[in-house]
This record gives structure tokens, sequence and C-alpha cells, in this order.
């Protein structure tokens, strides 16, 4: 009688299971289909026309250049991050001796950002990520700060 059970229980849900889980053949159809290929081009680069009266320049002051709706930002690169100061001031060592001094630790929240550099222009960080990927910081990227 245990054998009848075992055999209900468990030889018959797997064998169920097996059985459903084949596949059968399909007949497959192919067709082939006519088309004609078009490209569409598209003006990506929108015309930007600034209204006069916000952007007009004293001849004797420069800075007036600016948009005053704008904020000015701080462009830093980080290339680290640890909780254990220990392994931040080993890391923070090893990248002063390959990126030079600017190198530097912020402190936030329990954690050590090592971080390089201040720039005001987000195009000169850009430029100085690629030296530092190629130093082998792969995993660096941008902060922006508004000052």
């Amino acid at each position: 009688k245990k054998i009848d059970i075992l055999k209900l229980f468990f030889f018959f849900p797997a064998i169920l299971y097996f059985y459903s889980c084949t596949s059968g053949e399909y007949e497959v159809e192919q067709y082939n289909v006519k088309y004609t290929e078009k490209t569409v081009k598209i003006d990506t680069i929108k015309k930007i026309t600034f209204n006069d009266d916000k952007f007009r320049q004293d001849k004797n002051n420069k800075d007036n250049l600016k948009d005053p709706g704008r904020d000015s930002y701080t462009y830093t690169i980080q290339i680290g991050a640890f909780a254990m100061h220990e392994n931040s001031d080993r890391f923070t060592e090893m990248a002063k001796q390959i990126l030079g001094d600017e190198v530097y630790t912020d402190i936030s929240t329990n954690l050590h950002k090592i971080r390089i550099g201040r720039w005001n222009n987000r195009a000169e960080a850009v430029k100085y990520i690629e030296y530092v990927r190629s130093k082998g910081y792969l995993d660096a990227f941008i902060i922006t700060k508004r000052n």
C-alpha cells in the first residue's frame, strides 16, 4: 500500500511534469516581404534667439554677458569613496602619485570621498575625466555643485 501511495504522489506527477515539458514539432512557414527602405533626415540643431534686453553688454563691463537667470556651477571628479579612513588614505596617496597633488578627500555622512580638481566649465571637467580614466580610474564620474 505504501508503494501505491508513493507511485501516486511521486512518480505520477514526475511523469506528468516531464511529459508536459517536451515540445512537439511545429511547422515553420517562411515569407518574403518586399519593402522599400526610406531614410528620414531631421535637423537636430535648434536655432536659439536671445532677447537683446537680457544679454545687453556694457562697453566697460564685460561680465554682463552671462545670463542673469543662470546659476554658476563647480565641477569636480570623484574617483573613489570609502567608509574606512585607512582605506581612503591609502587610495588617496596612490592617486596623488598617479594624478598629482590636486587629489583631496571630502568627508560627508561617514563616507570618505576621493576627488580631484575644481572647474567652472563642464567641458574642462569632461576633458580631464578622460585623462583620469586613461590612468585606470574607470569608475570616475563628474559631480556638479551649484555655487
